[in-house]
């Protein structure tokens, strides 16, 4: 595979609550891109970027954030404003290309297209209902043509592998990102990809192997010992 390859902080959020000292830890990986992800509004209230990981990132090829999915629902609500203002904010500041949202914690998707910068919904696991299929994912992108789509393999993965392919052909012009890794369900998490190696995995990952659509990966290191997988997932990843 020859697409950018990137890695988001919750990759690694178990290291550190620093999203700073995240972005330092990512850097040894060398990847072409990272993904400041903030699960909850407060973590994106507490951050300022450092001079220094602002220059390193400013240098990548591809940027995005991932928009807080707890404690928040997007729409008419000063809480939301809050979030999507400071989003706003930080994404000009970086230089991101991307804003990943989560269809259930959005109640008005109007209220996010306000804002200057592009806004990608992403499709749900086997635990959502709203976003949780190329149908429901089309319907939604038809009534809000400035959406742009973010796939995500391992949620497509845990309802039904057959609707990977479906997905890319289907919305490979609307394609922002691609986050990469694999999700077990007992408990549910993100996993390595390259640790469930078969024929299956390597027949979906040639689907998402499409030219200059940005991989983001998501499987989450429970410690800094297993933070060394991403060296093997990178490595897997450039091999398909």
């Amino acid at each position: 595979m020859m697409n950018p390859i990137c890695i988001s902080t919750g990759c690694i959020y178990r290291l550190s609550d620093d999203r700073n000292e995240l972005i330092k830890i990512i850097k040894g990986f060398s990847p072409d891109g990272i993904e400041l992800s903030f699960a909850y509004p407060e973590y994106l209230f507490n951050f300022a970027i450092t001079p220094e990981n602002l220059e390193y990132i400013k240098s990548l090829k591809f940027v995005s954030i991932h928009a807080p999915m707890f404690d928040i629902v997007y729409g008419d609500n000063q809480r939301s404003r809050e979030v999507l203002k400071l989003i706003e904010k930080l994404y000009k500041q970086v230089g991101a290309r991307n804003v990943v949202f989560h269809k259930d914690e959005v109640e008005d998707i109007s209220e996010i297209t306000k804002y200057d910068f592009t806004a990608s919904l992403e499709n749900g696991d086997y635990r959502k209902t709203i976003a949780n299929s190329p149908e429901k994912i089309q319907e939604i992108l038809s009534r809000n043509p400035k959406l742009m789509f973010t796939f995500d393999l391992a949620h497509a993965l845990s309802i039904n592998g057959e609707d990977v392919p479906v997905y890319l052909e289907k919305f490979k012009r609307k394609l922002a990102e691609i986050h990469m890794s694999w999700q077990n369900k007992n408990p549910a998490q993100h996993d390595f990809i390259c640790k469930y190696d078969s024929p299956g995995i390597r027949k979906s990952l040639k689907s998402v192997d499409i030219a200059d659509v940005p991989l983001v990966l998501e499987a989450g290191a429970n410690n800094e010992a297993e933070s060394r997988l991403l060296v093997d997932e990178i490595k897997y990843l450039k091999s398909i």
